[in-house]
């Protein structure tokens, strides 16, 4: 960066005084010895009286642009810090413009189009389900008709064996009509009675021919129904068949969605170890814990084991746990402990520098292959998905497992491009109701699918609270700085050197016995994390919050309402009932990060630093308040830096 030439004039004037200085005493010289030479110049004495006084007034105005020139080299320093960071946010945004607009558009674009592929299959099936009613209702019809038509027919021959019979009584009766003279008297009354008989018969038969008319009639129109219903039935069949079509198509589509998370599907944990389940008191666990560790030489400060176990119960507030320190130190090897003493299923990710998207943790959907390419972390969140895989929900109802994510040397990486999104995923649970689909779909993650894919064919991730999530960081001139967003989501707990480098510890020993013991669960999980403050301690501890606020707002450092739940939580969740120690941590962890780069000579600095430091004296905590006075010192002459502790 150019500096402008004003910059320079305080020091050009300096020059320019420090020459006007040395004339003006050379001036004065001769005129001393001219004086002795000759009384004479007596009046030039008064001139060198006046040209003192004007020394004197030009040093005094020198001093005070030599210290103008300070300060505005230290606004120099800091706006060339500014212009930097700001150039690189700057770039980022103008590479990736277009690229996220077109990505937005995308999605909302193929939302719609997913909808109205669903609307419309939900409208073929509920029409599949009217036309197989339709023919059902047809064919009973059809049964029913041709049962009436053989009722009919039977009726019709009866009434022709009838007749025939009657036919052949009078053929038997003129017969013996003929045969028999004698008796035609008798006969004819017979005969009369015989053709009444007959009359009655044939208005019998015509009533008959009538009813077998009718009936023909009946059966002609019910044939013509039957054809009607027989060409319905064609279409019918037609459609059904275009309609199992679609249905096949659907399932071949099922098929081919099966083969795209087949990846994703395949379990990150093959089978259960067989450990059996128990409820832990935490007192006990936590010195039980502590104890296997001493046993194994796994030596770690006892502050620093309970800041780890206090942070991880805060996930609710501060999703994730930060391990800062030296490499060597046991950052990496404690969670792994940690996580094998409760029967934890661990995932240890190494984060790598080329790491710059979402994708890096998750995986990615391959076009070429159609496939979607999981990683280990994507097919441990999905394999416990309670809310969005059946085989979840299915097979974890009452017993949940818990869940240990280690990103190791997370800031080998910009941290806010990879794991920015998820952090805002994990910080919008607290709150939801998770049983609730539209309220939970705001804190879900969007797996990556193809952009042609169905509602039904994509996926989506909650991470519950039973999947916790820690980062290690080694402080050194390979890695990035965390952001504030990241600081103020998180709990970071500084390792110290070892204190005894001759210790042998024995990890194999230490997981080989953690193998034989029971696991906790979630419903465990969430009794630990249970508010234990009595209502006393919480308004003393709402005291000192809002007094630290108020220093911190007096030099331009104020905290919000997520920093004030984060410091509660911890307090309320800490082991025991040493809330000295809480409150230290977060003012370690918290308060004293947000001081970084604060000038030593600005306005209510000392203010700020002896609030802070009287509230560190009541806590006791002699490293932290060492600590702090160090950093304290250090910004006499410069600028703010806190280290932390180095337990």
């Amino acid at each position: 960066m150019t500096i402008p030439t004003e910059m320079f004039q305080p020091t050009v004037l300096y020059v320019a005084g420090v020459a006007l200085v040395s004339v003006l005493i050379v001036i004065l010289g001769l005129s001393i010895y001219y004086y002795s030479r000759a009384k004479d110049i007596a009046p030039f004495l008064h001139q060198v009286d006046e040209l003192q006084r004007r020394i004197a007034d030009g040093q005094n105005t020198l001093a005070a642009i030599d210290a103008q020139k300070r300060a505005m080299l230290t606004e120099i320093a800091r706006a060339e810090k500014l212009i930097a960071d700001s150039k690189i946010a700057e770039e980022w945004l103008r590479e990736n413009e277009s690229k996220l607009e077109g990505l937005r558009i995308a999605i909302e674009r193929e939302q719609a189009r997913l909808k109205e592929i669903a609307d419309n299959g939900q409208k073929r099936q509920d029409e599949l389900d009217a036309l197989t009613q339709q023919v059902a209702n047809k064919h009973l019809e059809r049964d029913d008709l041709t049962r009436q038509l053989d009722e009919k027919n039977i009726e019709l021959r009866r009434v022709g064996m009838v007749l025939q019979d009657t036919q052949s009584k009078l053929d038997e009766k003129k017969e013996a009509a003929k045969k028999l003279s004698p008796q035609l008297d008798t006969l004819k009354k017979e005969k009369f009675e015989l053709e009444s008989q007959i009359a009655a018969l044939r208005q019998q038969a015509e009533s008959q021919e009538s009813k077998l008319r009718q009936l023909q009639g009946e059966i002609t129109k019910t044939k013509a129904d039957l054809e009607k219903i027989r060409l319905e039935t064609v279409e019918l069949e037609g459609r059904a068949s275009a309609s199992r079509k679609v249905l096949a198509e659907w399932a071949a589509s099922r098929e081919m969605n099966k083969e795209r998370w087949q990846d994703l599907d395949r379990p990150f944990i093959p089978k259960d170890s067989g450990r059996t389940h128990k409820a832990f008191a935490e007192d006990q666990w936590l010195a039980a814990f502590d104890a296997s560790l001493q046993k194994h030489g796994l030596v770690f400060n006892q502050r620093a084991i309970y800041a780890f176990h206090t942070g991880l119960k805060c996930a609710e507030i501060s999703p994730l746990v930060v391990l800062a320190g030296i490499s060597g130190t046991g950052k990496s090897l404690l969670p792994e402990l940690y996580a094998a003493a409760l029967g934890m299923n661990f995932l240890s990710m190494a984060v790598q520098p080329r790491w710059d998207s979402p994708q890096d943790m998750f995986g990615f959907y391959n076009y070429m292959e159609g496939r979607y390419k999981a990683t280990e972390l994507s097919r441990l969140l999905w394999q416990f998905d309670r809310y969005n895989n059946p085989e979840a929900k299915k097979r974890y109802q009452k017993q949940i497992p818990m869940n240990l994510v280690l990103l190791d040397e997370m800031n080998l990486a910009r941290v806010e491009y990879y794991f920015s999104d998820l952090l805002s995923k994990l910080e919008i649970r607290h709150g939801l109701n998770y049983e609730r689909d539209e309220e939970r779909r705001k804190a879900e993650v969007e797996i990556e699918c193809n952009a042609a894919a169905q509602n039904d064919q994509t996926r989506r991730l909650f991470v519950s609270l039973s999947t916790l999530f820690i980062g290690t960081m080694n402080e050194d001139e390979s890695t990035q700085t965390l952001s504030d967003k990241v600081l103020d989501r998180a709990n970071v707990i500084r390792f110290g050197r070892p204190k005894d480098l001759a210790k042998k510890p024995d990890k194999e020993g230490f997981l080989h016995d953690c193998g034989n013991q029971p696991r906790t669960d979630f419903a465990n999980w969430r009794e630990w994390c249970a508010d234990r403050m009595q209502p006393g301690d919480t308004k003393r501890l709402e005291t000192t919050i809002n007094e630290l606020n108020e220093a911190m707002t007096a030099v331009g450092r104020p905290f919000g309402h997520r920093v004030n739940q984060a410091i509660t939580k911890y307090v309320a969740c800490y082991p025991g009932t040493n809330s000295n120690a809480a409150l230290a941590d977060q003012i370690e962890m918290k308060i004293l990060p947000k001081l970084n780069g604060l000038d030593g000579q600005a306005n209510g600095f000392d203010t700020v630093m002896n609030k802070i430091e009287g509230v560190i004296d009541k806590l006791r905590d002699d490293n932290l308040h060492s600590s702090f006075r160090t950093a304290r010192g250090e910004a006499a002459d410069s600028f703010f830096k806190w280290r932390g502790v180095m337990r």
